[in-house]
C-alpha cells in the first residue's frame, strides 16, 4: 500500500527532530499508519522512545535494517528522502489528521459489521452487542493518552506557571489577553485560555460593538482573533471598527459627509487595522461543527489566540430534532470543549430574554439567559451588559453618588466567574457608542 503524504511528513519530521516524538506518542500507534513499511518505522521509533534512545537518520536506519518492507522502499535512502519533507511546526496537527482518518476507517468497518449482522438476520441482542462493541472501540481511540497524570508531574508545571504570573504581576501586567477595560482586567486578569466567556444583553445594548472593542484591544497587543459574525457582514463590522478607531461621527461616516481631516483619520485608522491579526468569518448558517473546523484550519496555518462568536441564537443546531433547550445545551457544551481543545478563550455573545426588562432598574440577571440554563452552567465567565440611557433612564445612583447622569454610561455585571470574584464594571462610551473606555 502506498504511504500517504501525511505519514511521510510525520516520519520525516521525527527523523529530523527526534525529540519531537514526545508530541505525538500520546496520539499515534503503529497500526494507524497505512502501509507496512511506515507502520514498521513508527513502531521502531516508538520503541526507541520508550528505551530513551535518540532518534535520527543513523540510529533509525540501524534499528530498521533488515526489515523487508522498509528495504523494499529503498531503506536508508528512503528514510533520508522522508527527512527532506521535514515540516516544522505542524507535527501534532498532521498526527491528529492521521488519527482522525484511522478512526473514520475503523468506524466504517464497525458500521459494515452491524450491517452484515442485520442482513444475516441476527437477533436484536447480538446486533446491539456489536453496536456497543464498535462504539466502545471508537471511544477508546479518541481517548488521549497522557490525560491522566500523577500530581508529581503536575505540581512542577503549576509552580512554573505561578512563577510566570508573579513575574508579570510584579511588572504591573496581567496574565491573560487584555480586555481594554482596566477594572475588568483587574478582576478577571484578562481573557484566559480554555475559558468559555458569555457576553449577554438585550438587543440594542451594544454587544457587537463591545465585542469589536475586545477584538481590537487583543489585536493591538498582537493577540490574533477569529471573529464569527452571524448577523453582520464583514464590511459592516469594519465600518464600526473604523468609526471607533478614527473617532469620526458615525452619522457623517455613514452619510459620506467627511471633511478632509476626518477622511485622513479614517484612512490612517484603516492602515492600522489592516496590520491587526484579526480574521473575520461572516458565513451564514453556521453550526458549531463548522465553527470548530474553521478554528482548527486557522490554527494549523496561523496563530489563534481568541475566538468571538456573534451570537449564540443565530448558530444553527446540528440536530434539528432536539427541543431548543437541548440544542442550546449541546452547542454551549461543544463550545466549552472547543475552548479547551484550542487552549484559547471563546467569547460567545448571547441574547437575554425579555424578562430582563422587568427587573429593578432594568438590570439583567443570570435568570434572564435565554433558552437554556446550560449557558450559565458551561460558561466560565458570564458578563451581563446594560446601558441605562437606552431605556430612557436619565440618572442613576452609584454607591454614594446620587443622581449620576447615564449619558454614555455602561454597566458590565460579572454575574459568574468560575475562579474569581463577581461585581460590576462601569465604562464610558461616546454618543455613537463607537468608543469604549474606562469609567
Amino acid at each position: 500500500m502506498r504511504s500517504s503524504n501525511t505519514e511521510i511528513h510525520i516520519l520525516g519530521t521525527l527523523i529530523s527532530e527526534g525529540t519531537q516524538m514526545v508530541d505525538v506518542v500520546d496520539i499515534l500507534t503503529p497500526d494507524m499508519f497505512e502501509s507496512v513499511a511506515t507502520s514498521s518505522i513508527y513502531a521502531a521509533m516508538q520503541k526507541m522512545f520508550d528505551e530513551n534512545k535518540g532518534i535520527d537518520l543513523v540510529t533509525l536506519s540501524e534499528r530498521v535494517a533488515g526489515n523487508k518492507a522498509v528495504e523494499a522502499k529503498g531503506g536508508t535512502a528512503w528514510l533520508a528522502s522522508m527527512a527532506a519533507n521535514y515540516t516544522p511546526g505542524l507535527l501534532r496537527e498532521y498526527a491528529l489528521l492521521l488519527k482522525e482518518r484511522y478512526v473514520q476507517k475503523k468506524a466504517l468497518e464497525y458500521a459494515r459489521e452491524v450491517q452484515r449482522a442485520v442482513v444475516d438476520g441476527l437477533g436484536v441482542d447480538k446486533i446491539v452487542s456489536i453496536v456497543n462493541k464498535g462504539a466502545d472501540a471508537v471511544n477508546n481511540m479518541l481517548i488521549v493518552a497522557g490525560a491522566t497524570r500523577s500530581v508529581k508531574s503536575i505540581i512542577p508545571e503549576v509552580l512554573e506557571r505561578l512563577e510566570e504570573r508573579m513575574f508579570i504581576a510584579q511588572k504591573g501586567g496581567i496574565t491573560g489577553i487584555p480586555t481594554g477595560l482596566a477594572k475588568l482586567d483587574k478582576v478577571t486578569n484578562g481573557w484566559r485560555g480554555n475559558q468559555l466567556i458569555v457576553l449577554a444583553a438585550r438587543p440594542g445594548q451594544g454587544k457587537t460593538q463591545l465585542a469589536i472593542h475586545f477584538a481590537m484591544t487583543a489585536a493591538a497587543h498582537r493577540f490574533s482573533c477569529l471573529f464569527f459574525s452571524l448577523e453582520m457582514t464583514s464590511p459592516a463590522l469594519m465600518d464600526r471598527a473604523l468609526i471607533s478607531m478614527s473617532k469620526v461621527y458615525s452619522e457623517d461616516y455613514r452619510a459620506g459627509k467627511l471633511t478632509q481631516a476626518a477622511w485622513d483619520n479614517v484612512t490612517q485608522a484603516g492602515s492600522r487595522i489592516q496590520q491587526m491579526p484579526i480574521t473575520l468569518n461572516d458565513a451564514p448558517l453556521q453550526t458549531v461543527r463548522k465553527i470548530r473546523t474553521d478554528c482548527l484550519l486557522l490554527k494549523r496555518t496561523q496563530r489563534l489566540d481568541m475566538v468571538i462568536i456573534d451570537y449564540l441564537q443565530l448558530v444553527e443546531p446540528d440536530d434539528r430534532h432536539q427541543i431548543r433547550e437541548q440544542q442550546v445545551a449541546t452547542m454551549t457544551r461543544a463550545l466549552k470543549l472547543l475552548a479547551k481543545e484550542l487552549g484559547v478563550p471563546v467569547i460567545l455573545l448571547c441574547q437575554l430574554n425579555r424578562e430582563a426588562e422587568n427587573n429593578p432598574g432594568k438590570r439583567p440577571s443570570l435568570a434572564n439567559l435565554r433558552e437554556s440554563g446550560a449557558i450559565e452552567q458551561d460558561a466560565d465567565l458570564v458578563l451581563l451588559l446594560m446601558r441605562p440611557e437606552v431605556y430612557g433612564i436619565k440618572t442613576i445612583d452609584i454607591g454614594e453618588q446620587i443622581g449620576v447622569s447615564t449619558a454614555g454610561l455602561g454597566f458590565l455585571d460579572i454575574a459568574k466567574q468560575r475562579d474569581g470574584a463577581t461585581g460590576t464594571i462601569l465604562f464610558r462610551t461616546n454618543k455613537q457608542f463607537s468608543e469604549i473606555k474606562d469609567y
